[in-house]
């Protein structure tokens, strides 16, 4: 019979393994998280804005953390990925908050905001503050649905491309226009041109069959969009930047299940990863869209007066924004338009000086600003 000393002895050498044991760091469980996303898989801002931010991602937790990308609307289309979210049909995905302003009327404001940033990198910036700093009842919003955002993007500027040759706004006036958002619209008007709600994939029948002749939408969009011999004419002066898409929503089911370390380092790649985003994604391909088409279709920077007249719209802006915003039931309307107002001027007139082609400035920018106050 084994001694008492040597069962205790046995008895230790257990506990002793099992408290060990119970010491270390387990690690989190891999997982797969479905994306969806109603936009193309051929897509710049897929190819080379969301899928390399996914894969950063898996690269950043040690593979515990992929994707399994279904885009092209194939599990949930642009107008209901919000839904797909919320309701378990994908983990993740892409939506516009302009289609959600019923669900999101706080929220769904980052979407009107186009006339008030010029420079793709600083409405970028303004756009991540004003929703992650400014905009609590925003955030609330994304809680209650069960949403958890990681970043908003911004695209490249808007620029006027129309069916004849344009240089001056003289040019512009009285033409039709092919707009997608409300406030292309205004700056339409202003302009003294005729604005006619377009839909995205209608903008080439449309300029072909005489119904508009000219829209407004980023550069590379000639290609995306197969206008390149229909546009002649292209005034590139910066005419506001589309706002509102969030290419990265997850459920809090999905987010809660990623550990605090990988859900730590997610965040820490936001800094540097909306540069990344916004240059290759657009700013880059807009580049190269542009030199292809040179000496094809004509490509002038617009005259004094249509930049007089942007200066005047940007300011009828924030009185229509905040007529939105009331529309919308939002309380505090003027406070928080007048907050969003100044975080865009702030980051076009003060940051953008500062870190203007800067890479390591913009992404501490961030950091200070924005993503050290993260709170989902």
């Amino acid at each position: 019979m084994a001694s008492w000393k040597g069962f205790i002895s046995v008895a230790n050498r257990a506990a002793l393994a099992a408290s060990l044991v119970a010491g270390l760091a387990v690690p989190a469980a891999a997982q797969t998280l479905t994306f969806g996303s109603g936009v193309p898989e051929r897509s710049a801002g897929n190819q080379k804005g969301i899928f390399p931010l996914l894969e950063k991602i898996t690269e950043a937790t040690d593979n515990r953390v992929s994707f399994t990308k279904i885009v092209g609307g194939q599990l949930v289309s642009m107008s209901n990925t919000l839904q797909g979210i919320r309701d378990g049909i994908v983990d993740t995905g892409y939506f516009i908050s302009q289609f959600y302003s019923t669900e999101l009327p706080y929220s769904s404001l980052m979407g009107e905001l186009t006339g008030l940033g010029t420079d793709p990198y600083a409405t970028m910036g303004a756009l991540n503050e004003a929703f992650f700093v400014a905009c609590e009842q925003c955030r609330d919003e994304f809680r209650g649905l069960g949403l958890v955002p990681a970043l908003i993007q911004s695209a490249s500027p808007l620029t006027m491309q129309c069916t004849q040759p344009v240089a001056t706004s003289a040019d512009l006036k009285g033409l039709k226009i092919s707009t997608i958002g409300s406030p292309e619209a205004r700056w339409a008007t202003v302009l003294g041109m005729t604005p006619v709600r377009t839909n995205i994939v209608d903008i080439l029948p449309a300029l072909q069959l005489g119904q508009s002749d000219c829209t407004l939408v980023g550069t590379s969009w000639i290609r995306s969009y197969g206008l390149e011999d229909t546009v002649k004419g292209v005034i590139e002066m910066p005419q506001g930047v589309i706002t509102g898409a969030f290419p990265l929503v997850l459920s809090d089911k999905a987010w809660n299940g990623i550990s605090e370390e990988d859900r730590k380092a997610i965040v820490g790649l936001m800094p540097d990863g909306l540069w990344d985003y916004v240059e290759d994604a657009y700013v880059d391909v807009d580049a190269e869209v542009r030199a292809a088409l040179e000496g094809k279709i004509g490509f002038q920077p617009g005259d004094q007066a249509m930049k007089d007249l942007w200066s005047t719209y940007q300011e009828g802006e924030i009185v229509a924004l905040k007529e939105l915003a009331k529309q919308r039931g939002v309380e505090g309307a003027d406070e928080l338009i007048d907050e969003i107002v100044e975080i865009f001027r702030a980051w076009h007139e003060d940051y953008l000086p500062e870190f203007s082609g800067d890479r390591e400035k913009f992404a501490a920018l961030m950091r200070e600003r924005v993503f050290s106050k993260y709170d989902f």
